[in-house]
């Protein structure tokens, strides 16, 4: 690959098009609905709609289907028969079957499964394509406020404070819920089922979890950078390294790309260009923001808690959105221990509405906290452990107890599902967002890794030397640009590897 390091500027971008609203998005109704702007009739199903640059693929026919909705790749090779035949093929078997095989897919989607008075809907191992429902059970979307509007009337939002997520799985909108991970949806008799887990993680070493995570992203790599600009983000993450490993594993063409332009970006900017330097990886730097009213309100419609709205506009105008695939890191979280100075401070586990409560509201940080006070301390508990309440009733949340950690659970199936997955819809705008190592089944071979290892974040730090090993001699984190002279490790020092 040819190396070249480029730079936005925003006299030299195009200007944008019209830009769509909800891409990539989907609706589906049991009731007639206008079809959303710019929106075409999906297959099989009356009142179902998807935006055009939504990926669908079907199999069946009204009396059993199998509808996909997004990037959904096998990870164990069985990719010459399209994946929606493939999943048919196993509910016919059974729904439990057809579940238990959902583990071995990656990738971001939606999957409408069963028949046309019996639909029901699963998304991808960590809700990366967020599902909403109408309390109703009336409606299905991609968006929270894409299912508020099929009601029709007047919208209204919750002014609620929240951060990573809104409490439990409600939503700002009164009308409309999330679908949490390892959970389906069942529209007719409007209830959540959950499906996994079934048994405890099995035990492996960080060795032998990396060499399976390493060899089953190389190939949903591989499968999906077919016909497409494969961008990866790149930071001075460890996340971010990991994927670079993976992507230079998989042997195809790809690009990087990292974006800022303030002091809390410059060293993820300078590891950033060293890496593409030298890896030898094409590698543009977005640091002139493109502000534009359209996009702004385009973003608000998309996603009611921003995550990097300012920098979407210009991210828009160097990508194409309806050919570049981005590659992302972010759920390397859940296979590490996120949650582990919660427990080494004591807190309770997150096993109760009150402890889900307050470990979500710890996350918050000062400025939050302070919206927090001025809307009244007891009066946001209240509402926040009534809504977490909901949530463990709904997605049978403690079914689960013995089987994984709480706190590896709820970081999981609502950290990841109720923020993360609902944050990905910003970067519609300018690619079709992957993480390449999001399958249920890879999550389960990082957490059967031992609490030590995974707090020392063995897991990525041995793919990255599977992979190649040079990759660590740029510290991970450093603290400024000059500590890029220091010693090869982890996080700026000697790499906790033995």
């Amino acid at each position: 690959m040819s190396q070249e390091i480029t730079s936005s500027d925003a006299r030299e971008t195009p200007a944008l098009w019209d830009i769509p609203r909800f891409p990539r998005g989907f609706v589906l109704a049991t009731r007639s609905v206008p079809a959303p702007a710019g929106f075409v009739p999906g297959p099989l199903l009356e009142n179902f709609f998807t935006h055009p640059w939504a990926s669908v693929e079907h199999a069946g026919d009204r009396d059993l289907f199998v509808i996909v909705i997004g990037r959904c790749v096998a990870i164990d090779g069985t990719d010459e028969t399209p994946v929606a035949a493939q999943l048919l093929s196993s509910l016919r078997r059974g729904v439990p079957e057809f579940l238990a095989r959902t583990d071995y897919y990656g990738g971001r989607y939606a999957i409408l499964f069963g028949s046309a008075d019996h639909i029901r809907v699963v998304n991808d191992a960590t809700s990366m394509r967020s599902v909403f429902y109408t309390r109703d059970g009336t409606a299905i979307a991609s968006h929270a406020l894409l299912a508020e509007g099929t009601y029709g009337a007047e919208t209204a939002e919750s002014d609620l404070p929240y951060r990573y997520g809104y409490p439990g799985n409600l939503t700002p909108y009164p009308r409309t819920k999330i679908l949490t991970s390892n959970t389906y949806y069942c529209l007719r008799s409007n209830r959540v089922r959950r499906f996994w887990p079934v048994v405890a993680p099995a035990p492996r070493s960080s060795v032998q979890a990396a060499a399976k995570v390493l060899h089953a992203s190389a190939h949903m790599i591989r499968n999906l950078a077919r016909g497409r600009d494969l961008a990866l983000t790149l930071t001075a993450g460890l996340d971010s390294r990991a994927v670079l490993a993976m992507a230079l594993h998989a042997g195809v063409d790809f690009r990087t790309y990292t974006y800022g332009d303030d002091a809390d970006t410059e060293v993820d900017r300078a590891v950033a260009d060293l890496l593409a330097r030298r890896f030898g990886v094409e590698h543009t730097v977005v640091d002139t923001q493109v502000h534009d009213p359209q996009m702004i309100e385009r973003l608000r419609e998309v996603n009611y808690s921003t995550h990097h709205g300012k920098w979407v506009g210009a991210l828009a105008a160097r990508f194409d959105p309806r050919s570049t695939l981005a590659l992302l890191g972010n759920l390397f979280e859940i296979g590490r221990s996120n949650f582990a100075p919660a427990r080494r401070i004591g807190l309770p586990a997150p096993v109760d509405a009150e402890s889900m409560a307050w470990l979500h509201y710890r996350k918050f940080g000062p400025a939050v906290q302070g919206w927090v006070k001025e809307y009244g301390t007891d009066r946001f508990m209240a509402h926040s452990v009534d809504a977490f309440q909901n949530f463990i009733e709904e997605t049978g949340f403690a079914e689960a107890a013995g089987i994984i950690d709480p706190f590896d659970q709820f970081y999981w199936e609502h950290r990841m599902a109720a923020w993360q997955g609902v944050a990905m819809g910003e970067r519609d705008f300018y690619s079709d967002p992957i993480i390449p190592f999001n399958a249920r089944y890879l999550f389960e071979v990082m957490l059967g890794v031992n609490r030590a290892d995974r707090y020392n974040d063995m897991t990525p730090i041995r793919l990255i030397q599977q992979a190649d090993p040079a990759l660590l001699d740029i510290p991970i984190n450093p603290s400024t640009p000059a500590d890029l002279t220091a010693s090869p490790g982890h996080r700026g020092s000697p790499a906790r590897v033995g």
